[in-house]
């Protein structure tokens, strides 16, 4: 997998340069609106548990408290789908956060441009996880095979339904159990070729 499909390029301006994230070509029916009902946008970002959700048209509220500074604050904003042809979503985050996040269609490729009154993101800003994790959904979409069918399915009836706790504890929980099925794989391997 190449680089500008596993990470995001953080090396631009905040205001003017587009980050192309890497993703196939759109087709030209291709509808995000569809695929962000309601607070699912929020739920993508790595840190946040979201509560008290309200939308009144492209405009919502909520309550977020931080996973990893435990900081409960409200957040208000809007999520505008499709305001132009080349702008397919803009996020815009007020109150404690002042930000805003476009996903823009130039020459049918996905390319976000994210601007905030604090200059540029620092590479390890968890802002950039979570436009990372909003471009990993879109690719599942993009593709139609049985993987992608299946991540679309876990991650909409599972992962989205769980705070960011939940989500560490049950990926945790994925790795101890793919080593130790690693492990027996081994063993029996080891088994057949050593004592047969």
């Amino acid at each position: 997998m190449s680089p500008s499909h596993s990470s995001i390029n953080v090396a631009y301006s905040a205001t003017t340069e587009e980050v192309d994230l890497g993703l196939q070509e759109l087709p030209a029916s291709f509808d995000l609106h569809s695929l962000f009902p309601n607070d699912r946008l929020l739920r993508f970002h790595p840190n946040w548990f979201v509560s008290d959700f309200q939308q009144h048209g492209t405009s919502f509220t909520a309550v977020i408290k931080d996973y990893v500074t435990e900081e409960k604050f409200h957040l208000s904003g809007s999520f505008v789908f499709n305001r132009t042809d080349d702008e397919l979503l803009c996020i815009t985050l007020s109150q404690t956060i002042d930000i805003r996040i476009s996903f823009l269609n130039r020459n049918n490729k996905l390319k976000v441009q994210i601007s905030s009154m604090n200059g540029e993101p620092d590479p390890n800003d968890p802002l950039l996880l979570w436009i990372r994790a909003i471009k990993e959904y879109i690719r599942i979409y993009l593709k139609r095979t049985p993987a992608t069918l299946f991540f679309r399915l876990l991650m909409n009836k599972m992962v989205l339904k769980m705070d960011p706790s939940q989500r560490k504890i049950c990926l945790m929980m994925a790795k101890i159990t793919a080593v130790e099925l690693l492990v027996i794989v081994l063993i029996v391997i080891a088994y057949a070729f050593f004592v047969l």
